[in-house]
């Protein structure tokens, strides 16, 4: 009975220790990864809640897929052209700095466009808007990144050539956001990953 007893201690124990072991490497992973945050500024919340997905989809796997990001949350916020710059403003301000942005290292918003090629005056103005906006609460701007990024959208979608990108931190500079469009997203974020995995590593000492 008293070998069969230690058999059954050692054996919790041994339990116990891979559990702490792969609990401890998750955490380790889940560290490593790219926290995410997804603003999503848009003119149309209920026809764009189903582009969404879409959005999300090709920005994370741009990013290096759930292997290299993890995506902490993601909001809607109502840039509709009618609204004006200071009701913009606010709006960008308030979502930035909501908790739903803690613990991110990384904020993209990205300004949806209507899924039609006729969406030139929505994109530039509600850019501009927009853009103007965040260059006010974004500290440390990085212009060659935001030129880079927009180089990178042009190559794939032509339009986004309208588009002022914005690249700073916020946050207290705790984390780096990003202003781009829908259009040519997946370049843009692919031009990006390895600068933004080398500046969210800098900003995490």
């Amino acid at each position: 009975y008293q070998s069969s007893s230690c058999s059954m201690r050692c054996g919790t124990r041994f339990g116990e220790s891979m559990h702490r072991r792969m609990l401890k490497t998750k955490i380790e992973e889940s560290s490593n990864k790219m926290h995410l945050g997804l603003i999503v500024c848009t003119s149309e919340n209920e026809e764009s809640k189903g582009r969404l997905d879409e959005v999300r989809t090709v920005l994370v796997n741009s990013l290096g897929k759930e292997e290299n990001v993890k995506l902490v949350n993601e909001v809607f916020c109502d840039c509709d052209m009618n609204s004006s710059y200071d009701t913009i403003a606010q709006r960008l301000t308030e979502a930035v700095n909501s908790p739903k942005m803690n613990n991110t290292d990384v904020i993209f918003v990205v300004v949806l466009g209507k899924p039609d090629r006729e969406s030139n005056q929505l994109l530039f103005r509600t850019g501009l808007d927009v853009s103007h906006a965040l260059r006010k609460i974004t500290t440390k701007h990085a212009d060659a990144m935001a030129m880079r990024l927009r180089k990178a959208a042009v190559s794939e979608d032509a339009l986004a050539a309208l588009f002022e990108n914005v690249v700073g931190l916020v946050r207290n500079a705790s984390s780096v956001l990003i202003l781009c469009s829908d259009r040519g997203l997946g370049e843009a974020g692919a031009a990006v990953k390895s600068s933004l995995n080398h500046l969210v590593a800098l900003l995490k000492k």
